[in-house]
This record gives structure tokens, sequence and C-alpha cells, in this order.
């Protein structure tokens, strides 16, 4: 055997070996579909959402039976606010043939999402209908038409909606109708029916005598018209309802009083409120403003330093301290005032978490609560 026939079949001999190697020892594995949209979903958890989609696209091209990962890409496609792409694909699932009622479901509902990303909440509106015609109870559903009509300043059909969503177990706040047919009535006000904007206030009412909105509103058209006796009326009850965003019309509330001479009302009014709520800090002041405005000056430092639980952050209520200690000239305790005022401060300022106003009880450079870092 010369060299050259030798040298031959060594080479077919490595080759031959190299190849049983690879058969039967390398023993390479695909990835199986399963494996790759576990993988996609780790990609998801982590934020890189453009590998998952690409992952989940490739997935989808070879197994286009798989409606589920194309669910996913239309979902990936919103999230990246690709929203046309979104559109697309979700509207090609409910576009095939023989898909079950579930898939149907789901595929309205990530339409119904697709539109409402884009603010397109009569097309998002069109997608929750249909997905109540397969299932009339579908919490998702009326709980998204609800919100679109919200979003839509369609009050009288959010008032419906809200109705069919507690019916079918939904737990939206019992105030809602009553807010809603308010804002219907400040649409009717601006358009110039005032007739029609008072009686839509007075079935807000009917609708939930809890709720603070018309009273409001209410009392602003009666002071609007001269008519002080009714405005007090709906504004006190207004106050009583909602004591801290009450406190807005106190100084109307005075003027009215002192407009129809019954200036003695003022305290009366006060005390009231005061009666209820006695630790409403916001009532607290008013009153001890109006014990200021009369000079009674010792009765409205007493009311102010009675407050069980100072709200060091109410400036009002710090400025109206600081005031009568002055008037009255307590000078060494209007100093210690305006020191603790001014540590009080301090400490708010530098120790507050800038981003979820946690308060430290020391310096700081990273919050404890939500992991934000001072930089230099």
């Amino acid at each position: 055997m010369d060299i050259i026939t030798l040298f031959v079949l060594l080479l077919v001999l490595v080759a031959f070996a190299f190849l049983i190697r690879f058969f039967f020892f390398s023993n390479p594995k695909k990835i199986s579909a399963h494996d790759a949209e576990i993988r996609a979903l780790n990609f998801i958890l982590v934020g890189e959402k453009e590998r998952a989609l690409k992952l989940l696209r490739e997935i989808g091209r070879k197994d286009t039976s798989n409606l589920g990962v194309y669910l996913q890409v239309g979902d990936l496609y919103r999230q990246l606010e690709n929203y046309e792409s979104a559109i697309k694909v979700h509207n090609e699932v409910l576009e095939r043939t023989g898909i079950s009622e579930e898939m149907r479901l789901m595929a309205h509902e990530r339409l119904a999402l697709d539109h409402e990303a884009l603010e397109q909440y009569a097309e998002a509106a069109q997608h929750a209908k249909s997905m109540l015609k397969i299932n009339k109870k579908n919490l998702w559903a009326l709980k998204a038409l609800h919100r679109y009509a919200v979003r839509r300043k369609k009050w009288n059909v959010a008032i419906q909606a809200f109705q069919k969503e507690n019916s079918a177990g939904g737990t939206a706040d019992s105030l809602l109708p009553s807010v809603y047919k308010t804002e219907e009535a400040l649409q009717s006000k601006a358009s110039g029916d005032k007739s029609a904007a008072i009686s839509m206030l007075k079935q807000a009412i009917k609708l939930n005598s809890k709720c603070a909105a018309p009273y409001y509103h209410l009392g602003k058209i009666r002071q609007e018209e001269g008519n002080f006796k009714h405005a007090i009326d709906f504004y006190t009850t207004f106050v009583e309802l909602d004591p801290t965003a009450g406190s807005i019309i106190f100084a109307e509330i005075e003027k009215m009083y002192f407009e129809l001479g019954q200036f003695e009302q003022v305290e009366q009014f006060y005390q009231r409120l005061h009666k209820k709520q006695p630790d409403n800090l916001e009532v607290i002041i008013g009153l001890a403003n109006y014990f200021e405005r009369k000079g009674e000056y010792r009765d409205a430092l007493t009311l102010l330093e009675e407050v069980k639980d100072p709200d060091y952050n109410n400036l009002s209520f710090i400025l109206g301290h600081l005031h009568i200690l002055e008037k009255l000239g307590h000078k060494d305790a209007l100093k210690s005032a305006i020191d603790d005022f001014i540590v009080s401060d301090r400490k708010k300022r530098i120790l507050t978490c800038p981003n979820c106003s946690h308060v430290k009880e020391e310096p700081s450079y990273i919050c404890d609560k939500c992991g934000w870092v001072k930089h230099s």
C-alpha cells in the first residue's frame, strides 16, 4: 500500500470518527416552541420586550395555529407604542375562522385596549360591546364601557354603565352616578341652560344625597342669583358632607351672612360644624379666624392650642397661630412657635424623599422605602 493510499484511508477514518461523535455523542437539541415561549416570557419579565417580540414572531411564523402567541405579539406591539401593528395582529386573530368563543373574547378585549391606548374610545367601546354579545355579564367589558363613557364625557351613558357594572358584581363607588349627573348639569349650565342645570343637580341629589358636589353647584347658582339664604343652605350641606373642600367657601358664607345682616349667624355656623367634627382642622381655623376678626384673640388662641394633632404642614394653621400670639404680645411663645416651625419646615424639606414623599428620621442618600438615590 503506497503512502498516498494510506493517507486517504486515514482521512476517511478521521472523518468517519467525527461523524460518529457528532451524531451519537453531541446530540444537539432544538428548542421546543414551549421552551421558546418561556424564554420570551422571561424577556418580558426583565423588560426586554423587543427581544420577546422577535422570538414570539418567529414562533408564530412556524406555527400559525398558535393564536395565543399572536395575542402576545399584539400586546407587545401595544406596549412598545406600535398601536397600528397591535390592531392589525389582533384583528388577524379575530378574523380567523372557527376560533373559540374564549379566543374571540380575548381578541376583542385586546382590540379594546389597543384603541383605548390611541384614545379612540368609541372604537374601544364597540369591541367591549362585542364581548357582551358573547357574554352579557363579562365584568371586564362592563368596566371598560363605564371607563370609556367617562373618558368621552357621556354622563348619562356613564350612569347606565355604572348600574350594569355593579349589577354584574362590580364595586364602583356609589357616589359616582351623582357625580356624573352633576357633570352633565355643568355642561347644560355652560351652554346657557341654567334651568336644565338646576333640574339635573336636584336629580343628582336624588341619586345620592351623600354626594357633596351638587350642593356646591346649587349654592353657587343661588349665590349668583343673589338668593343668599338658599345659597347658604346648599353651601352648608356641602361643607358638612366634605368639610375639607368646604373650607374653600367659608369666606363666601361669611360674606353672605353680612349681606343678610346676620353676622351673629357666622359663629353659629362654625360652632355647629365644630360640634359635628371637633377634630376637623379647617373648621377650627375658620372659627379661630372669626374670633380674631372680632378681637377675641384669647378665644382664638385657646381654640388653636387645644388641637390634639396639629398639622404642621398646614400653613393656615401655623401662620394663624403665630399671628394671634403676636396680637396678644406673647413674645416668648411667639419666638418658640417660630423656632418650632423653622425646625419642622427644615426637616420636611431636607428629610422628605422627593420621589415618594417618605419622611426619614435622619439624613440619608437612599430612600429605604422606594429606593431613590440622591445624586450629586
